[in-house]
């Protein structure tokens, strides 16, 4: 019997120990954009679902699981009329997510490398990201968790957190600043050339910046008002930009719709809008059960063995 009972409490250990797959709450290959809506400063903003990105000579996005394998929403901003800075928010219809979760989508920025070396543009200003609590209104970074990074390195804060509106201060980031250049950043994003369909010749892409690559953005709420925000690359490599404090002084809320995210912060069009552009994939909703919840599952698994 002894034996017995020690095979039990063998198989509870190892059943604990065994990662809990996290139930998906929400997910969209990003091929039709029926159940979207774009939020957008003008009609200077356009969001293209269902677009071909092997066309451009960009790979399958790291976690494509349902769809078309090389189909993604394509995000452009300040295409024609450098009238203004130009952003739009993208928010799936009919949804709201409290509690602990976490939000996932694959990002590909892309640039004109011969505009950034050969006509002395310090950088496109193009930023896209993502975020969650979004209020299904606010066509801007102003609601909710939102993170946001530019893809050529173009700006002293490439990689940027807001709280509800609020800029993060770099005390707050992980790496104590926003600027791509710091090693934090670079070692993990490594200059990548173009894709070769691309034909651009001018140079490698800016080390700290995920342009011409793909990254995941993850951003998982907590319960207790704290937000985990990192990327992750093809691999599993992952790398912490930002924790936030919903509790503090700027009360930002996790509760509410995830949104997407894509802007020309400054008044300026590319002088190769056809390679000025950001890539969506694979959108994903997951729950993320509590180290509290696993205890419990623990505690309730040796009472069983006790009693038997």
């Amino acid at each position: 019997m002894k034996k017995a009972t020690l095979g039990l409490a063998v198989i509870s250990a190892a059943a604990l120990s065994a990662p809990v797959t996290a139930a998906t709450l929400y997910s969209d290959a990003m091929d039709n954009g029926a159940s979207w809506t774009t939020l957008a400063s003008s009609a200077d903003t356009l969001a293209t679902f269902g677009y071909d990105y092997s066309a451009d000579g960009i790979p399958e996005a790291p976690n494509s699981v349902g769809g078309a394998a090389t189909s993604g929403v394509k995000l452009q901003a300040n295409i024609v009329d450098p009238a203004a800075a130009e952003h739009m928010t993208l928010v799936p219809n009919g949804q709201n997510f409290s509690g602990t979760y976490q939000l996932r989508f694959d990002a590909w920025m892309n640039y004109s490398t011969d505009d950034f070396y050969n006509n002395g543009q310090a950088g496109t200003t193009e930023f896209m990201g993502g975020g969650i609590g979004h209020d299904n209104a606010s066509t801007d970074i102003g609601s909710g968790v939102q993170a946001i990074s530019t893809g050529d390195g173009g700006s002293g804060s490439d990689w940027r957190i807001f709280e509800d509106g609020a800029f993060l201060g770099t005390a707050d980031m992980v790496a104590g600043t926003r600027n791509g250049f710091d090693p934090h950043y670079s070692d993990f994003l490594p200059a990548v050339t173009p894709p070769a369909a691309q034909s651009q010749a001018a140079g490698d892409s800016v080390a700290g910046s995920p342009a011409f690559q793909w990254i995941t953005w993850q951003i998982t709420a907590h319960g207790n008002g704290n937000v985990l925000i990192e990327i992750e690359k093809p691999g599993g490599a992952t790398l912490p930009i930002a924790q936030v404090n919903c509790e503090d002084a700027t009360a930002c809320s996790t509760d509410g719709n995830i949104s997407l995210f894509y802007a020309d912060f400054f008044s300026s069009v590319s002088p190769s809008p056809n390679h000025a552009y950001g890539i969506i994939d694979n959108v994903t909703v997951t729950d993320v059960p509590e180290p509290a919840s696993l205890a419990l599952m623990g505690l309730g698994g040796f009472a069983m063995l006790r009693r038997r």
